[in-house]
Parts: structure tokens; C-alpha cells; sequence
């Protein structure tokens, strides 16, 4: 049976299983940068690149995807993983193809082990439905989602060029870097005018984390501040839809090229959905066992031609 939301294509997917799966964690900036209008323009590009999408949503409601959708959530991932409710309970199906998990109440060190019959039932259902999936995870919860952001295939800091913002979303850079070491992290620009002063600002938090944290950042792009996005959410319709033209749509489009980058699944598809959801496999319990080895430095070459998400 088809469950709601559910094209063929994704029909497909779940009864055949998916062997690859792309993953990203949003994670950091201060209220109102405008991450989660990203996730969400972002995840309705994935789906325009046919993957079935879900955004495992952290954000608390009133700053939520689903808040966005005009959704009203019946629960949560949660609940899922206690076995209080079944994972087609817990999903929202929003415009553009993207479904949504609410996750505000849970975090991956949550107490829950993949042994629990529970847990892996909606491991093996989310591994067999989605080969995409991103998480909107606010910056003062990044103690509880490090582990997700350790298994992602990418970290995506956010901040506007305000000196407030920066430092919410590199105090969050700072205990990714102390319990996970290197990483994929791309940091993004939000809401400006001028794309050479967001990559200036960049810059400088790039050569503070190289030298300070020995992690490497690269750059994401600048995301305009574009006056489509707020009337897009008083429709309640994904940006892409609403107004494809605009230039926020267009950053979103191009950070799922970035992102669009399949990690193979291996034997056990449900393996990276647990480390995702439930922090496993464990990390030591001293930090610096956590660290993964030292990126070089980006060449000349290299930074010259970084992507980023508006041309200018």
C-alpha cells in the first residue's frame, strides 16, 4: 500500500530499498538568520533532483518546517523510537515532495540503543522510504545532536555577517570540533547585499577555526536576503514553487548541488540512519580519539574555485 505522500518512484524505493543515502546536518546561527527557509528550499531541490527527501526537523515549532507548511505535527521521531507511535504517525507530507519528522524532543544520545525493536523497525523504514535526508538542528542544541553530525556526509554553519550571529554559530563549531574532529563543514552567508563582504566575513572564521580548532571550513555561498521568502511562507508553499525565479530558490538549488553527493550504504542500510538518529557506533570516551585526520589546506586552485550558492 502506498502511504501518503508516496509517488512511484518512492513506492519503488521502499519495497526495493535504498543503496545509497545523502545526508546533512544544518546546524548553528542565531534565531531568524533563516536557516530552516533553507532546509527547506534546499530539500525541495533535492526532490526536484528526484531523491526522496525527508527533513528531520529540531527546530522548536514555532521556528519549524512544519510551522512553515502550516502542518500540525501528531508527534514525534521521538515517540517513534519508544515505540509510543509508527513512524507514518509521526511524518508530515509537506508541498514540493518533502516530508517532514518532527524531532524537537529528541536528540541521538536519547538513551535509545539500535537493539531495541523499536528503533530498528524505524531504522529499517526510513532506510527503505528516504535516500536523502537533511537536519534542521538549532545552534543551542548542538550538544545533543553532535553524534548526527559526526555521521553526516556534511555540516552546514550558518550566520549572518552580524558579529552576534557569528559567534552563536561558532561557539556550536567549537564542540563539533571537540567531539568530532574534522568534518565536511561548509558555512554559509545569510540574508546579504553584498556577496564580497559575506565571503570577507568567511574568511576571517576560517582562519580563526584553521588556527584555533585545526578544522577546516569551507564556503557554502552567500544566501541574499530576498523578499520572496517571507511572502512564500504566508502561502505556505516551498519557495521553489511559490516564486522559482527568486534568488533565495536559486541558493537552494544550487547547495543540493553541493550536497548532492551519494555516501553507499553497504550491507546495512539502516547503519547510517543509526548513527544519525541514535549516536552509533559509539565514539571513545576521550574526545580526542574522535578526531578524524587533518585536512590540508585548501591550494590556491582550490579556493579560487569554490562554489557558491548566488552567482554574482
Amino acid at each position: 500500500m502506498i502511504g501518503p505522500g508516496e509517488d512511484q518512484a518512492s513506492s519503488l524505493r521502499r519495497l526495493l530499498g535504498g543503496s545509497t543515502l545523502r545526508s546533512a546536518v544544518f546546524l548553528g546561527g542565531d534565531a531568524g538568520v533563516g536557516q530552516t527557509a533553507l532546509v527547506a528550499a534546499t530539500a525541495t531541490a533535492m526532490a526536484r533532483l528526484g531523491h526522496a527527501v525527508v527533513v528531520v526537523d529540531a527546530q522548536p515549532h514555532l521556528r519549524s518546517g512544519a510551522g512553515w507548511f502550516d502542518l500540525f505535527p501528531r508527534g514525534d521521531l521521538a515517540d517513534v523510537l519508544y515505540g509510543e507511535r509508527r513512524l507514518d504517525d509521526v511524518l508530515l507530507h509537506a508541498a514540493g515532495g518533502v516530508s517532514w519528522l518532527p524531532a524537537a524532543r529528541l536528540g541521538p544520545a536519547a538513551g535509545r540503543s539500535a537493539a531495541d525493536v523499536p528503533v530498528a523497525r524505524a531504522l529499517s523504514e526510513l532506510a527503505a522510504r528516504f535516500d536523502c535526508v537533511l537536519l534542521d538542528v538549532p545552534a543551542d542544541r548542538a550538544d545533543r545532536w553532535w553524534p548526527a553530525a559526526a555521521g553526516a556526509g556534511s555540516v552546514l554553519l550558518g550566520s549572518s555577517t552580524a558579529q552576534r550571529s557569528i559567534t552563536a554559530a561558532y561557539a556550536a563549531l567549537k564542540l563539533l570540533a571537540l567531539q568530532v574532529g574534522q568534518q565536511r563543514y561548509l558555512w554559509w552567508m545569510a540574508r546579504t547585499a553584498e556577496p564580497d563582504a559575506a565571503e570577507a566575513a568567511w574568511q576571517k572564521v576560517a582562519q580563526t577555526a584553521r588556527r584555533f580548532l585545526q578544522v577546516r571550513i569551507d564556503y557554502g555561498g552567500a544566501v541574499p536576503a530576498d523578499p520572496m521568502v517571507p511572502r512564500a511562507q504566508r502561502l505556505r508553499r516551498p519557495l521553489a514553487e511559490a516564486f522559482p525565479g527568486s534568488r533565495a530558490a536559486a541558493a537552494g538549488a544550487a547547495l543540493a548541488g553541493l550536497l548532492d553527493r551519494p555516501v553507499a550504504l553497504g550491507t546495512d542500510p539502516s547503519a547510517a540512519w543509526r548513527a544519525l538518529l541514535v549516536g552509533e557506533p559509539a565514539f571513545g570516551a576521550d574526545p580526542a580519539q574522535n578526531k578524524r585526520p587533518q585536512a590540508p589546506d585548501p591550494s590556491p586552485s582550490s579556493v579560487s574555485a569554490r562554489t557558491e550558492l548566488v552567482s554574482r
